[in-house]
């Protein structure tokens, strides 16, 4: 047998250990248990790399798997599934399986009952009615459609569109259950934050406001949270509208039990960006809807903050041109002779390319700067009696992200020589935990208190009682509002001046300093540098070489599963 990879993952080689002694156990071939226990290995760890199955090209091999009394045909309630020419693990095969016929039981119309029609609830929102204007579609496709799949970059009006649909639905059907979130509370907050600022504008009295949710939420408590104790995808949720932002971060689990949740009845919106870095989980649910033939996919292409900072915006747009497979990243920046050198530099330029030679154990002192520069506007926000939110939002204006943990270019790296500089000039010491203007991230989830892994919040004098050791708080602003959390209170937590690319989807800071991984390395992706190059609203450095950037640009990320298939396949049988 011939293995794409050999599984690391210690539990890995120990559920391929486990299904080959249930193989034996069960009466299987003692020839093939062996062969049973590595590809059961296999599929664990794809699994955990993100894959929803693993292929098995061998029609020798399929055959011998097929006889295992481990695995199961299609619906057979066994550990392992081998379905069209792949092994899954059951929990992500029924997963997948699912969620097509959830997705294709959806893709329908929904009766709109509103005087005058779609058309007169999508005029009320625009200022003149034009049918190709693709928010105007989707705006139309959210009323009228059981789902509706939105995705476009930063800056393309994906907030514009899904608050012209609420006011919209809220006009039309003043009784209408609306509820939003978001696969994390940061992405969360951030959706609330950006409606609350765009819908006065839309509904200038506060009339209509005053119905919708005055916060989102996270997917995880919005499946939770269903009257009666019912399992979580068991009972329906009771809304007329659900509105899922930031949906590439959807595994196909999560996202199973999202729309096998849904009442007959309802409407879902999943909006998100097709380029973006996939779940961290496995599947790579947004980008196949997105590619799927459904009538809700709706794509806002057009860059209204282009004028912002248009080398970011031309960087970006590269990238996704390479995507769609035109030509190489020189040719896709727009049209701008040079490729990425014509966006480097100059004056006012909003990239910068440094000397990467610099970037060098503990980490370039010009990070260390920068990170340093931030620390001290938020001491000096917290010093003038702000408030939580106007220092986290001071800590926004920059951050440093990079595509690895490990590694004398990683986070953890980073982060130390961050954080050593941080803390002697806070306490003059390097090993004090907590001090006021700490930026912390939650590495371990703590239900009970509501924190899970990824969290970011800043330690803080109590509001009430000083800044004693005793007395420091940490400030989280999340979907629920500002949450403060005593020092002594807090799960594991690591400082966040650096923070992974993955770790800030749902994110956006004024200035980013990019540390991508060095050329050949498994993460040197298109969707990971497209994910960090797109969380700058203004300036990106990028500390790494052009070489690497160009390279990622041509490595897409590829995720095995079955997904899209299926949907295809489901929607020739209409």
């Amino acid at each position: 047998m011939t293995q794409p990879f050999e599984p690391g993952a210690r539990v890995a080689r120990e559920f391929g250990r486990a299904m080959q002694a249930l193989h034996l156990r069960m009466g299987g071939d003692a020839a093939q248990a062996a062969s049973v226990g590595r590809w059961a290995a296999l599929a664990w760890g794809q699994a955990d790399a993100g894959h929803v199955c693993v292929d098995v090209p061998d029609e020798s091999e399929r055959a011998a798997l097929g006889a295992s009394p481990v695995v199961g045909p299609s619906g057979e309630p066994l550990p392992l599934v081998l379905d069209r020419g792949a092994l899954y693990l059951q929990r992500l095969w029924r997963a997948e399986t699912t969620l097509a016929h959830a997705v294709r039981t959806l893709d329908t119309e929904v009766p709109f009952a509103c005087g005058g029609g779609v058309a007169r609830a999508v005029g009320g929102v625009f200022d003149r009615a034009d049918p190709d204007d693709p928010q105007q579609r989707a705006v139309a496709c959210g009323l009228e459609r059981g789902l509706t799949v939105l995705s476009g970059g930063p800056g393309t009006g994906k907030t514009t569109t899904l608050a012209r649909l609420l006011v919209a639905f809220a006009r039309a059907a003043p009784q209408a259950r609306i509820v939003y979130a978001a696969p994390t509370g940061k992405a969360a907050a951030r959706l609330a934050q950006s409606l609350a600022a765009q819908l006065p504008g839309l509904d200038p009295s506060g009339e209509l406001r005053a119905r919708l949710p005055a916060a989102g939420q996270t997917v995880h408590r919005l499946l939770g949270a269903r009257a009666g104790g019912h399992a979580a995808g068991r009972a329906p949720l009771d809304h007329d509208l659900v509105i899922v932002d930031e949906a590439s971060m959807l595994d196909i689990e999560l996202a199973a039990r999202l729309l096998e949740s849904l009442a007959p009845a309802s409407r879902l919106v999943l909006a998100g960006d097709r380029d973006q870095l996939a779940s961290v989980e496995a599947g790579a649910v947004f980008a196949d809807l997105c590619a799927a033939p459904l009538a809700g996919v709706i794509v806002l292409e057009r860059n209204y903050r282009q004028q912002d900072a248009p080398d970011i915006a031309a960087l970006a747009a590269g990238i996704r041109r390479l995507a769609a497979g035109h030509g190489g990243l020189s040719a896709g920046i727009d049209g701008r002779a040079g490729g990425i050198d014509s966006v480097a530099g100059g004056a006012g330029a909003a990239i910068d390319w440094p000397d990467t030679i610099a970037l060098a154990p503990p980490a370039a002192p010009q990070i260390v700067d920068e990170a340093l520069a931030a620390w001290r506007d938020a001491l000096a926000a917290i010093e003038s009696g702000a408030g939580a939110q106007q220092v986290l939002a001071a800590y926004d204006r920059h951050r440093v992200l990079a595509a690895m943990r490990e590694g004398p270019h990683g986070v953890d790296a980073i982060n130390a020589a961050i954080g050593a500089r941080v803390r002697r000039l806070a306490t003059g010491s390097a090993y004090e935990d907590w001090y006021a203007g700490r930026l912390a991230m939650v590495t371990k989830n703590e239900p009970g208190l509501g924190l899970f892994n990824g969290d970011v919040g800043v330690c803080l004098p109590h509001p009430e009682r000083g800044a004693s050791d005793v007395d420091l708080v940490v400030a989280f602003d999340g979907a629920q509002g500002v949450r403060l959390f005593p020092v002594l209170q807090m799960p594991a937590c690591q400082d966040a001046w650096a923070m992974t690319v993955h770790k800030s989807q749902g994110s956006e800071f004024d200035s980013v300093a990019l540390v991508p991984a060095p050329p050949g390395h498994p993460l040197n992706t298109r969707e990971l540098v497209y994910t960090g190059v797109t969380r700058a609203r203004r300036r990106l450095s990028v500390w790494g070489t052009r070489e690497a950037i160009d390279e990622a640009a041509r490595r897409p990320t590829q995720r095995h599963g079955r997904l899209a298939e299926r949907l295809v396949e489901l929607a020739g049988r209409r």
